[in-house]
């Protein structure tokens, strides 16, 4: 392939793959490095180390005129510890790397690290350490190291033919109040009809309750975190897995947010496939254990909906009404 060709022109999943195999390590201790939510790696006795990273960056993942430094700080934890989550993990400590313009306030970075702060003590992690560096723009980028017992580590890998997909919440609420934000401002925004998908986007909550359960239970086959959208990241699991998927659309959990879109006329069924930031869980389970989660949804108050099947082969498509497989333009966030 051309050195000269152009990022863009590669796409995301192609430099991935592409950097995994000029890193592969040979350490007997790193049992998954590049593919999966987090790398694990083998300690002393019968844990697993979980280790991720995440970064936003002004005008990529936010502008500062749509959200706050507090809810800045706390999103930009939330990320990563959803990582952790989508791996059936518990967090240990963090990292803060910050790069910031030499004329940015200091009342910002206080009521960052506020955020930070008050969403780390929230779940019982530690600021270990980190960077602080010069630049042009805001880029934060959080490094959390978790832990899960070693039989309890839930992969991308796993699903199989027959298994039921599922996922936590309502995808597509974080879309909508990035829509509403943009469309309307932030003060209106927090204040209107759907100010509940507004703070979804703006402050979402990692589920780090149901995918502990889900892995201490041995209910998830497969599991990835909705990131970058429903179907994109589905596409990743199934991947990793070997599989294909189909899901139907009408299936698909909508809030009271997005029900009321639907019946303006508005295009639902793409923010609820391919809207991202969502950062609920996306997992397949055994179809005799549909039952267990349905019990264990209501025992942690959290909505968990079948939205399809895993099937044989390679292909993952959107069904509708009619059964007939949905032209979905995007998927989800690439960042190439």
């Amino acid at each position: 392939m051309p050195d000269k060709m152009k990022l863009d022109e590669l796409g995301e999943e192609w430099i991935i793959r592409h950097l995994a195999r000029k890193f592969s390590t040979d350490n007997p201790r790193v049992t998954t490095a590049i593919g999966d939510d987090t790398s694990v790696s083998t300690q002393m006795g019968s844990m697993s180390l979980l280790a991720t990273t995440d970064t936003l960056t002004e005008g990529v993942h936010f502008r500062q005129g749509l959200t706050t430094p507090k809810l800045l700080g706390a999103k930009a934890l939330s990320i990563s510890l959803s990582d952790i989550a989508a791996m059936g993990g518990w967090p240990l400590f963090l990292l803060v790397s910050l790069s910031l313009p030499p004329k940015t306030e200091k009342r910002f970075l206080d009521q960052l690290y506020s955020g930070i702060r008050s969403r780390a003590k929230q779940y019982g992690v530690g600021l270990a350490g980190g960077n602080l560096s010069r630049s042009s723009e805001i880029s934060i980028t959080t490094t959390v190291v978790g832990e899960a017992p070693k039989s309890d580590v839930v992969y991308r890998k796993g699903a199989r033919a027959g298994d039921i997909i599922y996922v936590t919440g309502e995808p597509g609420e974080a879309a909508l109040g990035l829509t509403e934000l943009e469309r309307t401002g932030l003060a209106e925004a927090r204040r209107g009809p759907l100010r509940a998908s507004v703070m979804r986007h703006l402050d979402p909550e990692p589920r780090l309750d149901a995918g502990r359960a889900l892995a201490k239970e041995k209910l998830a086959t497969a599991m990835i975190d909705v990131s970058d959208g429903v179907l994109l990241d589905l596409r990743r699991l199934c991947a990793q897995s070997g599989v294909g998927a189909a899901i139907e659309v009408g299936k698909l959990p909508l809030s009271a947010g997005l029900e009321r879109y639907r019946d303006g006329g508005g295009r639902w069924a793409s923010l609820a496939l391919s809207g991202g930031e969502d950062y609920e869980l996306l997992f397949t389970v055994r179809p005799k254990n549909a039952g267990r989660i349905e019990k264990l949804s209501k025992k942690l108050a959290l909505r968990m909906t079948a939205i399809g099947r895993v099937t044989k082969g390679a292909k993952v498509c959107a069904l509708g009404p009619d059964n007939r497989p949905l032209t979905i333009k995007k998927e989800g966030f690439l960042h190439f």
